[in-house]
């Protein structure tokens, strides 16, 4: 039975209720969309959905659906532009012609090697989709849509389950019982869900390539990076970035360099399929082919945000006034900041999409070393930031097992993950003992292995190479060339900051004075032991600066010697700590913790003072001031402010009162010339602001009325007043007032704050009282 609504729609009363649902989609003349079969009969349809009346009065249900775009048609490979032609790259000798965007269509040739996509493979779908606000689009041009792929088939999360997940049960019992390890496979985790990927999204990633423009840009800074790092930013290492450009701009150069609308539209499509796939690990792989299945045709996001982020670092690190930023006019804050934006984005798509690998994990770690530069190790971005890269460790169970379960991996990417599991454990102790906060990550719940003392150049050298390399490490597994390496400090590292947890655990956690007093002294024992074992060459940190102009290797690198002042300042650092523990909850005397931070003190300022490392390595100079420079510079500036308060001063103070006050004055000099887009600027200058207000309280004078009067001034105050008196003078005309000799104390019993030599000393008080009596001494007068 058929009733006319109002508004002329038919709508079939027998069906119930529920079912008698409109279709929500209208088109452009605002009215309803009809059903296929409708339209082209050119008849009314009630738009009734699943099905309307008048196909099942027709019978022809199977039919009846609403096309979501009915007036457009796909275009035609005949009305497409015509491909670039493909670029040839000299590699090994051998041309090899490489697939551009433009030719790298459905049924075109595609180079044997990359990974390609065919429109089977990608199970392609349509839906209609708003445009966003700001693009531009004609009036006649088709509604853009929203993409939806299917990824690898049998693609599996790689999460990590540990032995406490119901997962264990089943693949440690079942195994056992006769079931095969192939019906196993199948419990190793959940089948990832399809991904929508939206036009915004495409349009947003067309935007995050417009920085790719200028290629000269993106090769200046990002070897000016691996300059200054030696062959590494933080994790990547630089065969493998320049593998990954070695392929960019042959294959999406001239789409880079146009910025043509259309082809960087294809090109953000082809960044998200790629993404969403996974990054196969074999064995047998050497780093340029673990390397292709992020660039040329398969591109990824995680690679577009490294090169993004090892920029914002270059920028960050160099000073304003460094050439390579004038030479492309480009502001140090302003381009640090846009590639950090950059960097953050593409790591937004890697979460959309769900990845969860290696690439992931790097770009994790430099992302957070970018956002730690501009905003400092106190934000709450570098915390969050942090907690993430620890999180995706250990999601994917490197801190378990850097192979993830399998006999064997590449080399090159086994020490890889074994430098990332170390930098995550160690910047996140180092992050909750800056903070004051409990770690997110122990090493009593993770396999903490040392990376091997191998230079980064040689990571992707032959068997045979690294094996001779092995070969010459000394019985603690150190090298045998004097140098310090990136591989060597986070091999020594991760011996200090175990110690550092335990320490941050006394001085967090609830314990008994004597359980804080047995575990000091095991910490004690422990710490001297390891310090020991440490070869000299790391231990020393020698005064020697870098000097350009000498090619040889007898000159420390600027990086070796920051390397070496980190190892240091940490090692001291645990014991400052420590100190302040045992002050706080087992009432210990601070000498000890004087002596120690003034140790470190000492350090800051020879390290603060070479102008090679602050030129080079400014960011990480400033770091250091911020951290373990403020650290030791309050325990001194309090404990001279307490010396300068006592009622006798001490015979033998703990801090020399003149070099102590030049010392501070010299580091709060320093802190001041922080630059102020450095991350760590903000705590600089308070830290600054703090030294200088105890320095003015220890040298400003005292007020009038609380300043003591010596008693040679009480002398000639009462002079003066008998000769204003005038008639009123006890002694007669013409006679004088009688001299009064004042005793000199002798030399050998000279006591501070007790002397009188006659006048008031200022080298016993004051320091702007001995201002004035410089001023008025006659220097012209001869001895």
């Amino acid at each position: 039975m058929m009733s006319l609504q109002a508004g002329g729609q038919i709508v079939d009363l027998r069906s119930s209720p529920s079912q008698r649902v409109l279709n929500g989609k209208y088109r452009r003349n605002g009215k309803l969309q009809s059903c296929e079969p409708c339209r082209k009969s050119k008849l009314r349809c009630d738009h009734v959905v699943p099905v309307c009346s008048r196909c099942v009065k027709r019978r022809c249900e199977e039919k009846c659906v609403y096309h979501p775009n009915p007036l457009t048609r796909k275009r035609q490979t005949a009305e497409r532009a015509p491909p670039t032609p493909a670029t040839t790259v000299n590699e090994e000798a051998s041309p090899l012609l490489l697939p551009t965007i433009e030719s790298s269509e459905p049924g075109s040739p595609i180079q044997s090697g990359y990974h390609s996509f065919r429109v089977s493979q990608l199970n392609y779908q349509e839906a209609p989709l708003s445009a966003p606000a700001k693009l531009n689009r004609a009036a006649s041009a088709p509604p853009p849509s929203s993409h939806q792929y299917e990824g690898e088939p049998g693609r599996v999360n790689p999460g990590f389950f540990g032995t406490t997940n119901f997962m264990c049960i089943f693949s440690e019992n079942l195994s056992k019982l006769g079931v095969m390890s192939t019906e196993l496979a199948e419990l190793e985790g959940p089948k990832l869900p399809r991904l929508t990927i939206s036009n915004d999204q495409i349009v947003r990633g067309t935007q995050m390539l417009y920085f790719l423009k200028d290629s000269s840009l993106v090769h200046d800074f990002i070897n000016r990076s691996f300059d200054i790092g030696e062959g590494v930013s933080n994790v990547c290492i630089e065969p493998i970035m320049k593998q990954w450009l070695l392929k960019l701009w042959p294959n999406h150069g001239d789409t880079l360099r146009k910025g043509n609308p259309e082809k960087l539209r294809r090109l953000s499509e082809l960044l998200w399929r790629n993404t969403l796939t996974s990054v196969a690990v074999r064995e047998d792989m050497d780093y340029k082919e673990w390397a292709m299945q992020a660039t040329g045709m398969n591109i990824r996001w995680e690679v577009i945000g490294l090169i993004a982020a090892i920029i914002g670092q270059c920028a960050s690190t160099l000073s304003r006034s460094d050439l390579l930023l004038s030479q492309h006019n480009v502001s140090k804050p302003v381009l640090a900041r846009k590639m950090s934006e950059i960097a953050s984005t593409c790591l937004s798509f890697c979460r959309d999409c769900e990845a969860l690998d290696d690439l992931l994990v790097w770009l994790l770690l430099e992302n957070t070393c970018l956002t730690t530069a501009i905003k400092g190790d106190g934000s709450y971005a570098v915390y969050s930031e942090t907690g993430e890269f620890v999180n995706a460790v250990v999601a994917m169970g490197l801190h378990i097992n850097v192979k993830q379960g399998k006999p064997r991996i590449p080399f090159f990417l086994e020490q890889i993950r074994t430098r990332i599991v170390g930098q995550a454990y160690s910047s996140e102790v180092s992050i909750a003992s800056y903070l004051g906060r409990p770690p997110r990550l122990s090493y009593r719940y993770c396999n903490l292995i040392p990376p091997m003392d191998i230079p980064d150049a040689y990571l992707i050298a032959s068997e045979d190479e690294i094996a001779r390399i092995v070969s010459t490490f000394d019985e603690k597994g150190f090298g045998a060339t004097g140098k310090v390496s990136r591989a060597t400090w986070m091999k020594t590292w991760l011996g200090i900051a175990p110690m550092r947890e335990d320490v941050l655990d006394l001085a967090l956690g609830r314990y008994s004075r004597e359980e804080i007093l047995r575990r000091a002294e095991e910490f004690h024992k422990k710490s001297d032991e390891y310090w020991e074992s440490i070869p000299l060459f790391i231990r020393t940190l020698t005064d020697d600066s870098w000097d350009y102009s000498d090619s040889g290797s007898k000159r420390k690198r600027p990086l070796e010697t920051l390397f070496k002042a980190s190892i240091s300042q940490g090692f001291r650092a645990n014991e400052l700590l420590l100190q302040r523990v045992l002050i706080r909850k087992a009432g210990a005397s601070g000498d000890k913790l004087v002596e120690v931070a003034s140790s470190l003190f000492q350090d800051i300022l020879q390290i603060s003072k070479r102008h090679d490392l602050a030129s080079i390595l400014q960011t990480d100079v400033s770091a250091l001031l911020a951290i373990q420079g403020l650290r030791s510079a309050a325990v001194i500036a309090v404990e001279l402010l307490k010396q300068e308060q006592m009622p006798n001063y001490p015979k033998n103070p703990l801090l020399p009162r003149s070099r102590t006050i030049q010392d501070l004055s010299v580091f709060a000099a320093r802190l001041g010339d922080v630059d102020p887009s450095d991350g760590s600027f903000t705590v600089c200058d308070q830290g600054r602001k703090v030294v200088t207000h105890i320095l003015d309280k220890i040298l400003s004078p005292p007020n009038v009325q609380e300043r003591p009067t010596a008693p040679h001034m009480q002398y000639e105050q009462h002079h003066q007043a008998l000769a204003h008196e005038g008639m009123d003078m006890n002694a007669f005309p013409g006679e004088t007032i009688p001299h009064q000799e004042w005793p000199l104390p002798d030399p050998f019993d000279f006591q501070m704050g007790e002397a009188n030599w006659g006048i008031e000393v200022p080298f016993l008080g004051h320091d702007s009282d001995f201002v004035q009596w410089l001023e008025s001494v006659d220097w012209e007068r001869p001895v």
